[in-house]
């Protein structure tokens, strides 16, 4: 496959390699240092194995990538949704049938996107590793989960290519290491946005607002992990998605099998007081629900009074 990445972060670093490892022809959407030590060095990806280098093709924009590559196959959009910056990059200016894979920590971004770009081509992605950008283009998957599922929007028609390249795009990233899951049509991939909100936006919040990793997370602050996950539940089925009846329970048997200083990427950009993803993803769910909140915006308002 010919693959367009915008972002060579973490996530779209670590998930690009694990593609070009497997033998498909990625490109990046990058700036600054990230470009420059593409260009020069490689991705350089770090696991339990060791430390491994790939070649990566790189440039500003998506059309000159498109040309670089000699088409394209499937985009995956893999920066953050950050207040100010546009959510979605220049992807609106690639080829009009071109499948987009959104894969934001957000319940509400992949709707946005479907606007833009027109549903029939927009999959909404959901991505489950402990990644550490520790420096330009230089990645670490840490203990814990490597997968990567999408779907099309419950309610839209997708394109026989969207569904063509959604497949396509499973078979690869499973001859790359990377657990996948492809929803398809018959099933609400929402279920899994929403599932995996419940983890990473309660988590990543209120580990950023007690400034302790998972270990102290799910012991000592276990009843408000519970709390705010309950919540999460609420407002989902207030939005009509059938979240499965033990997810609240099943999310917190997840908080015990990762390592105990896993922190999110979130958390660590609010404790650095960099631009972070809070109004994205706490943010979002409070304003998809149809139903009361009263713990997440607690911690929404302690995060911003604090300048989150």
């Amino acid at each position: 496959m010919k693959i367009v990445i915008l972002g060579a972060g973490a996530v779209g670093g670590y998930y690009g390699g694990a593609l070009q490892s497997a033998g498909h022809q990625v490109g990046f959407v990058a700036r600054g240092a990230t470009l420059e030590a593409l260009h020069t060095r490689g991705l350089q990806l770090a696991d339990a194995t060791g430390t491994r280098t790939v070649a990566a093709l790189a440039t500003t924009s998506s059309p000159a990538l498109v040309d670089l590559l000699g088409g394209v196959d499937v985009a995956i959009v893999a920066t953050k949704a950050l207040p100010g910056h546009p959510p979605f990059g220049d992807v609106d200016l690639l080829p009009s049938t071109t499948p987009v894979v959104i894969t934001h920590n957000s319940v509400e971004t992949h709707y946005a996107a479907a606007e833009l770009l027109g549903a029939q081509r927009v999959l909404a992605g959901v991505i489950r590793a402990y990644l550490t950008r520790l420096g330009p283009a230089e990645i670490r998957l840490n203990p814990g989960p490597l997968s990567f599922n999408f779907g099309p929007l419950p309610g839209t028609e997708p394109s026989p290519h969207t569904l063509a390249a959604a497949e396509q795009l499973a078979q690869a990233l499973r001859a790359g290491g990377v657990e996948c899951d492809n929803y398809g049509s018959e099933r609400d991939i929402m279920v899994d946005v929403w599932s995996k909100a419940m983890f990473v936006a309660v988590a990543g919040a209120l580990g950023a607002l007690a400034n302790q990793p998972m270990g102290y997370l799910r012991t000592q602050l276990r009843f408000a992990l519970r709390t705010m996950m309950t919540e999460v539940e609420a407002a989902a089925h207030s939005r009509g998605v059938a979240l499965p009846a033990n997810v609240v329970d099943a999310t917190l048997e997840f908080c015990d099998t990762q390592y105990a200083e896993a922190t999110s990427s979130m958390h660590r950009d609010i404790a650095a007081g960099l631009p972070n993803e809070l109004d994205a993803q706490l943010g979002a769910i409070r304003r998809m629900s149809a139903v009361g909140t009263p713990t997440l915006d607690l911690v929404h308002a302690l995060l911003r009074a604090r300048g989150a």
